[in-house]
């Protein structure tokens, strides 16, 4: 039954409801406890000892209530930046599917091609042939700029890992000797190529 529904009492025309918050009361105990302090001198101890004692706590209830304030932003925070991470882990994924058709079928070639071949059959084919070459350096380059991301803590690795996890360890492992020879080619020589993918690679298989 809604209050309208109710009949008023004789001679009543409304009910007047307004909020009491702790100031109201606070302020209202300071009042009475300074008319008592005025008018009844002998109270004046009591009241004293009674005041510092409401100090203390009101001091140790502003430190909590302080301190809990900046534990929930804090979880905000946490919880702001879990979701820009896991936005960006997705946008890896939407731009993984969503390639071009001409480079989607030329990676797929490629794959077709080191299908059944050791890792250093397959890094032979790549120094000779320069087509092939340039489609996989796109590929590990993507991948390279997706371990980075993850690495660093800028994209969520949790759901990088569901997606991506058995792709990239075989893609891996089929490039690896391509890369070791990468990294020590007398003629230019370049250590740390790929460094965050096979970084990426390690940590998951570990």
């Amino acid at each position: 039954m809604s209050d309208a529904s109710v009949p008023k009492p004789v001679g009543q025309v409304g009910v007047v409801k307004f909020p009491v918050e702790l100031s109201t009361i606070l302020a209202g105990l300071v009042l009475i406890s300074g008319a008592i302090f005025w008018y009844c001198p002998k109270w004046r101890d009591e009241l004293t000892f009674f005041g510092t004692g409401f100090a203390m706590a009101a001091g140790v209830l502003a430190a909590y209530y302080i301190g809990r304030t900046l534990q929930i932003t804090v979880v905000q925070r946490e919880e702001s930046l879990k979701a820009v991470r896991i936005e960006k882990a997705f946008s890896y994924i939407q731009r993984w599917n969503a390639a071009p058709f001409l480079e989607r079928q030329q990676w797929r070639v490629v794959l077709d091609k080191i299908h059944g071949m050791t890792p250093a059959q397959v890094a032979d084919l790549f120094n000779k042939d320069r087509a092939d070459r340039a489609v996989v350096v796109d590929v590990l380059n993507f991948f390279e700029e997706v371990a980075l991301a993850v690495n660093e803590g800028l994209a969520d690795e949790e759901t990088l890992l569901k997606f991506f996890r058995d792709m990239l360890e075989g893609y891996y492992h089929q490039s690896a000797e391509w890369i070791n020879r990468l990294r020590t080619d007398d003629t230019r020589p370049r250590p740390k190529v790929y460094i965050e993918f096979e970084t990426l690679i390690k940590r998951w298989r570990d």
